[in-house]
């Protein structure tokens, strides 16, 4: 895994701007920083050695029969194939290096290297005048482009990168503040900042002859859909599941480096971690005392019966106040989620014995992990009313005090795709519109965004779909990525595989939730390398006492110190946040999720609009 940036200009142009791009994000590979650059291209790529330690496998690559040349950040994990492929065509190589596997498979079958592709990747390949880049279906590796201020095309796989580019001056995109203080995300192409996109997943951008026109043309050549080819027997489900999983993960642990995993306790990264068989798994926890805020116990047990040596660490909340300002840089994208935090430090652990770990993410948007995908019982019950008199019953309930009932009459009144915006849901359009300041009230609600993936599927695969196109992609997988690039480790994550995706998306929906358990076909095969305590046990993850940590004098005057600022004042109503802020330290109500947010997107704005941290 790797980090890349570039510029592209129509003219002829001598500008070292491309070093200060590169070395924002030398973090994502310290092993070789390289160049290239021509009359109209500057290329600048970090390298993290992983596959094919050799020098000769160093980026930019070219292609010297033909002069292309590619950046290229992720790994192909069928890449062996494709050479064998390749070189039956008649195709040679100098190295062993997947990097060259795809260039040359693009030189040969043009666009449609993208189908042959299994694993994670975003790259940029130049020849003969015109520009290919691609991102993985499932948009694991990043990859931004956009203009600057004289009119180049500038691109990089994190956000400081082009941010660094002397001629850009960054601009807040207003209108996805909105949808950030629903969601603790931003979704869709747009970024935070202005004129700045984010190619999707599944898409590939070309520029057809960049001397004549700069302007870039995308298409998608993946998208999630579910199959109407349904599996409806348990047995089924299972043999294919453990085939598909066991697959992906002997290609994940190809590496010419040391192979960790992460281990919480729940099942997903159990079950990698068993089929995996590491020398070392990694975890971490917020307290001595078993229980709420620490499986690091779970995952102790769990390495002893497998046979495995635990890196354990336990974070200390002095260590959380003092780095939170360097974890929201290196997000580098406004993102709320707590659990960015110890998966911060659980990479800075994993780094110190291994280049590259394996993780459990994806597999509750395949296989129907989320609490939320089982309804209610009451909410369900209600939604069997008939719709206008659950409209007149929403009417009513404006007159009651908060309560469940209040909650389940106001849900009652609204169709699954108005209901769920996804799992990482925070707060509802009327509360944001209550903080926020006047300009920004007519912002993008998160549902003009997510309500389009319940059209012609069940209730349950619509609600997969929001998460597979919203919460996964702009928050798991963002978090993912730069959380382990901060500390130059690769993550990998064997659910999130084409063959693995193949059976999820035909996967009947009581074969995802059976009453009240969730992941039920999953949890069944993991049944074959798990103890029951761990194939049974409800999803948990890597949780963070924060509500706890904010009502603590220094986190709460750190958090004071910036709510109450002029910065503030121009994006928030102020009084309100400050009294939240109160609310939550006196115990009155909990309010760590939504404040977290706002103390995010102050500092991030500072870092990145003001560039306090940037430049």
């Amino acid at each position: 895994m790797c980090g890349f940036t570039g510029i592209i200009s129509k003219k002829e142009y001598n500008d070292d701007s491309i070093r200060s791009m590169l070395e924002s994000i030398r973090h994502r590979g310290p092993d070789n920083l390289s160049f290239y650059e021509n009359e109209n291209l500057h290329l600048g790529f970090a390298r993290l050695q992983i596959i094919d330690l050799d020098p000769r496998s160093n980026q930019p690559m070219i292609d010297e029969e033909t002069g292309a040349v590619i950046v290229f950040n992720g790994e192909v994990y069928n890449y062996k194939e494709l050479r064998q492929d390749l070189q039956g065509n008649g195709v040679k190589f100098k190295t062993t290096s997947d990097t060259e596997v795809i260039l040359k498979g693009y030189l040969k079958y043009g666009k449609s290297i993208l189908s042959k592709l299994r694993g994670m990747f975003a790259f940029a390949i130049f020849h003969k005048n015109k520009v290919f880049m691609a991102r993985d279906h499932f948009g694991i590796k990043p990859l931004y482009y956009g203009f600057n201020d004289k009119g180049e095309f500038i691109f990089g796989s994190e956000l400081k990168a082009l941010i660094s580019n002397k001629f850009f001056s960054p601009r807040l995109n207003n209108n996805s503040l909105f949808s950030y203080l629903e969601l603790q995300h931003v979704c869709g192409e747009d970024t935070m900042i202005e004129g700045i996109k984010r190619l999707k997943n599944g898409h590939y951008l070309e520029i057809s002859n960049i001397e004549d026109s700069l302007y870039p043309i995308t298409g998608e050549y993946f998208q999630f859909q579910m199959s109407n080819d349904k599996i409806t027997d348990l047995d089924d489900a299972v043999y294919m599941i453990r085939k598909a999983v066991h697959n992906s993960v002997e290609l994940h642990k190809n590496a010419d480096v040391k192979v960790g995993t992460f281990l919480s306790g729940g099942i997903d990264s159990s079950y990698i971690t068993a089929l995996t068989k590491p020398e070392m798994s990694f975890s971490v926890g917020f307290s001595e005392e078993e229980g709420k805020f620490d499986e690091s116990g779970l995952a102790k047990k769990l390495c002893e019966i497998l046979g495995i040596k635990l890196n354990r660490l336990i974070i200390d909340k002095n260590e959380v106040l003092e780095n939170l300002d360097d974890i929201i840089y290196h997000l580098d994208e406004p993102q709320a989620n707590l659990s960015s935090i110890p998966l911060y430090f659980l990479s800075k652990l994993a780094r110190e014995n291994a280049t590259v770990v394996l993780s459990g993410e994806g597999a509750d948007e395949f296989f129907g992990g989320y609490d939320l995908y089982r309804e209610d019982s009451a909410i369900e019950k209600y939604l069997k009313l008939p719709k206008n008199l659950r409209r007149g019953l929403k009417g009513a309930s404006k007159i009651l005090p908060d309560s469940s009932l209040k909650r389940r009459m106001e849900k009652g009144a609204l169709e699954p795709k108005d209901l769920f915006v996804g799992e990482a849901n925070i707060s509802s359009p009327s509360e944001v519109r209550d903080i926020l300041s006047n300009r920004y009230k007519d912002g993008m609600e998160a549902r003009q965004f997510t309500s389009k993936f319940f059209k012609n599927v069940d209730e349950l695969s619509g609600k997969q779909l929001v998460d597979l196109n919203s919460f996964m992609q702009y928050d798991i997988l963002l978090k993912g990525d730069r959380m382990s690039m901060a500390h130059s480790l690769e993550l990998r994550v064997p659910f999130l595989d084409l063959e693995v995706w193949s059976v999820a998306r035909r996967l009947s929906s009581d074969l995802k939730v059976r009453g009240n358990v969730t992941k039920f076909a999953l949890r069944e095969a993991a049944k074959e390398v798990l103890p029951e305590e761990w194939y049974t046990r409800p999803k948990k993850g890597f949780p963070v006492p924060f509500r706890d940590f904010l009502k603590e004098d220094n986190f709460y005057n750190k958090f004071y110190e910036v709510l109450s600022s002029e910065l503030c004042d121009d994006f928030f109503d102020r009084s309100t946040v400050l009294d939240m802020l109160k609310e939550h330290k006196d115990g009155v109500k909990r309010n760590h999720r939504r404040l977290y947010s706002y103390y995010v997107f102050l500092v991030w704005y500072d870092l990145y609009i003001n560039r306090r941290g940037i430049c």
